[in-house]
């Protein structure tokens, strides 16, 4: 009998430290899974945030590119004789003087009478060819080219001054006779500022006794 009763005893004695191990050991798992999925919560955000410092503040990727603004752009300074690039032009002033004669193109700008100089004033004459290098099509009109005579900048004499407008296709060019009036006795300084190019080419006439040697 008394094996009996102390196995029951003892049975009854060991029963409910047993069951509290496990209970503590159900817990521990519980709070360490609870522990886990609250880390994963707060690195979800951290996650998040670094991928927007990546990409910028709200998300988004930007960049930047200045492939081909320098030949887009600019003020260009040249001389009378130079082949000056313009965007996808070669701008060429082969001329450019006063004349008290001044010669009258084929087409002209305007088909009114021309006037005569006023008493101090004198004509200013430019030859410029313009030629398209790509494939896109410019547009180049006379009205585009300005002259600084002394002090002032004048338009063109439209009764003096041609061809008409006109869009040039690759490789296409159109030589320019252009006229200004202005104050006598100055040396001229041809503008130009197509719609194309954004900057001013200025042209200055060739320096007097200017030449090339070789040797």
């Amino acid at each position: 009998m008394t094996p009996a009763g102390v196995d029951s005893r003892g049975s009854e004695a060991h029963g409910p430290g047993t069951h509290g191990s496990r209970t503590g050991s159900s817990r521990r798992r519980r709070i360490s899974a609870l522990l886990l999925l609250l880390v994963g919560l707060v690195c979800l955000p951290v996650a998040s945030g670094c991928d927007g410092d990546e990409n910028g503040a709200d998300g988004e990727t930007t960049s930047s590119s200045t492939t081909g603004e320098g030949a887009q752009s600019g003020d260009i300074e040249g001389e009378v004789g130079d082949a000056l690039e313009v965007g996808s032009a070669l701008v060429t002033v082969r001329a450019l003087q006063a004349t008290f004669q001044p010669a009258v193109p084929a087409q002209r700008v305007s088909e009114q009478t021309p006037t005569a100089p006023a008493a101090g004033e004198s004509f200013y004459q430019a030859y410029v060819r313009v030629e398209n290098r790509e494939t896109d099509p410019i547009r180049v009109d006379p009205n585009d080219f300005a002259c600084a005579i002394g002090d002032t900048v004048v338009s063109i004499e439209p009764t003096l001054s041609g061809p008409l407008p006109r869009s040039l296709l690759k490789n296409a060019s159109l030589d320019l006779l252009l006229t200004f009036k202005g104050p006598a006795g100055y040396e001229p300084l041809l503008l130009y500022n197509p719609p194309w190019y954004r900057g001013t080419v200025r042209v200055s006439p060739q320096a007097v006794g200017e030449t090339t040697t070789t040797s």
